[in-house]
């Protein structure tokens, strides 16, 4: 006979976002400066979620479906509110002691209306559906280690802006390994996770569709980490990471991007916090800053945190969240709405009942 679960959280948080659109405080829009003012975007927000995960087991085999909508509503601003869909099934099957097949199709749907401030090369629309899938292999070849290698392909359509349109089909391979060990009192734990992908771009007129360009862009990352236990209750993970994009037909977009990060993981009967804090550097390969001097670089400096804490009712919690992105730039030319520096920042609290 097999097993089954089924779980359900549902909540709200209300808080403030401080520039949700990303906007630089200031631009030059013939001979006129604009400031942050007639730029920035903010607004007081009630946050609604609900996610439904079901799981079933039988013999060597698992299957785990996933539903997740959610909606930002913006009481200062209702047209700039947006929701999205999540969903996945995930499943698993065991090979030997050691080996087990996974398997993933996934669906994410964003209905958002505006354009990404943080653009670079492409202008994003913040809007978009897109689609995956992922296949491979988790090993156990060592005591108290596991890894995993994947597979994976995802196509993503954005939302239209006025006549033109974006979308992109990537695929890649992903790797993970961690490697725990006990010296004394506390499990440690070290590993690494990395990817690299193909992302491939057509921009077109939506239309009368002719391919009007072309992106091929490939894509980085491996991050290397420690799991320190400070004591029963409290794990702090530093984090060094890679990024890297690599411009396959021009040789103009690419970039490097590296840095150090650090979390924080508190836990006991009652309370859970996440924070991390990650600097990174980017700079860019052949763009050239917007009237400055010398490359396009920028620094990135993220803080986040999240609680929840446990409350008399039973499955009822407490909980908060922070976020804070600081992006600077050596970009000066006012007139530029592309690479420039930007503040993003929301809090909020809120309560989260889970059966």
């Amino acid at each position: 006979m097999g097993q089954e679960r089924h779980r359900f959280e549902i909540g709200s948080q209300t808080g403030y976002e401080y520039n949700y659109f990303k906007s630089p405080d200031e631009v030059l829009v013939n001979g006129s400066l604009l400031n942050e003012n007639d730029l920035i975007a903010s607004s007081g927000y009630l946050d609604v979620f609900f996610d439904y995960d079901y799981r079933y087991k039988w013999k060597g085999n698992r299957i785990r479906v996933s539903v997740a909508p959610y909606t930002r509503l913006f009481q200062d601003n209702m047209t700039d509110s947006y929701w999205s869909f999540d969903a996945s099934v995930k499943y698993d099957h065991k090979l030997t002691k050691k080996t087990k097949f996974l398997a993933e199709v996934n669906f994410e749907r964003m209905n958002r209306e505006g354009l990404d401030g943080a653009q670079d090369v492409l202008v994003n629309p913040l809007g978009y559906t897109t689609y995956g899938a992922v296949a491979g292999l988790e090993f156990r070849p060592f005591n108290q280690n596991k890894t995993t290698l994947e597979g994976f392909y995802n196509f993503k359509n954005f939302d239209a802006y006025g006549i033109r349109d974006l979308q992109f089909n990537a695929y890649g391979l992903r790797f993970a390994s961690k490697q725990a060990f006990r010296p004394g009192r506390y499990e440690h734990a070290f590993g690494v996770t990395a990817y690299y992908k193909k992302r491939l771009y057509n921009t077109f007129n939506a239309e009368t569709d002719p391919q009007n360009g072309q992106r091929d862009w490939d894509y980085g990352k491996i991050v290397g980490f420690y799991e320190l236990p400070i004591n029963n209750v409290i794990e702090i993970e530093p984090q060094l990471t890679y990024y890297g994009r690599f411009d396959r037909l021009e040789n103009q977009s690419g970039f490097h991007q590296y840095g150090p990060g650090l979390q924080l993981r508190f836990d006991n009967d009652k309370t859970k916090i996440r924070a991390a804090l990650k600097y990174q550097v980017r700079s860019y390969t052949t763009i050239q800053a917007p009237g400055g001097e010398g490359l396009l670089r920028y620094q990135y400096t993220d803080v986040s945190l999240n609680f929840e804490h446990q409350l008399p009712v039973k499955g009822l919690l407490f909980t908060g969240t922070l976020y804070s992105r600081f992006r600077e730039t050596n970009t000066v030319d006012l007139a530029s709405r592309s690479f420039r520096g930007y503040t993003n920042q929301f809090a909020g609290v809120g309560l989260t009942w889970k059966l």
